[in-house]
């Protein structure tokens, strides 16, 4: 079995999800339609990039999971090679370079519940999906849902960095996330 990665609970989901249950928002507020605000916030969703990553000048090392990543116009959380191009140039940490994601959707089967508060999400990448051009070298992984305001976007619930996993068409990767909100 793969390592697990410890997921944060990004600023975000402490945001919504509170607002959910509490019948505030979302489908739990008797919206029926399936747009804004009839949001449900089922994990759907797993997004993996090569950003997440630093170099303290000794080479790549995964970064400390960042709870708060957001788009320089502070809307959307999302991964930290997604959200770097939108940072001021002196403030990225990637400057220059085009770096990779790769996202697909996951099911109820995907996700196991592990004890009080915690939830583990397999995340799977078949042999044929997530090489880029060949090879991907990833860091970073996101758990989704939908957003609940902003139509088509999805929100990111947690957020993790791991070890440099290698994606090549020659097998298949699984990362598992474990969640403890």
């Amino acid at each position: 079995m793969p390592t697990t990665v410890i997921g944060v609970a990004t600023e975000d989901a402490r945001k919504y999800f509170p607002q959910f249950f509490a019948g505030l928002l979302g489908i739990s507020a008797g919206a029926t339609v399936p747009a804004t605000p009839a949001w449900n916030p089922l994990i759907n969703y797993f997004k993996i990039g090569e950003g997440g990553w630093i170099d303290p000048g000794s080479g790549a090392v995964p970064r400390t999971p960042d709870a708060t990543l957001r788009r320089l116009d502070n809307s959307i959380q999302d991964l930290d090679c997604v959200v770097d191009p939108t940072r001021a140039l002196i403030d990225q940490r990637y400057p220059g370079t085009s770096l990779y994601t790769f996202g697909k959707a996951l099911t109820s089967a995907d996700c196991t519940y592990e004890a009080p508060y915690t939830v583990r999400i397999d995340c799977f990448i078949d042999d044929v999906e997530g090489n880029d051009t060949g090879t991907a070298e990833f860091w970073e992984i996101g758990i989704f849902c939908d957003h609940p305001v902003s139509a088509g976007e999805r929100l990111m619930i947690a957020y993790a960095t791991f070890d440099k996993k290698t994606k090549t068409s020659a097998g298949s990767l699984t990362i598992p996330v474990r969640i403890t909100f």
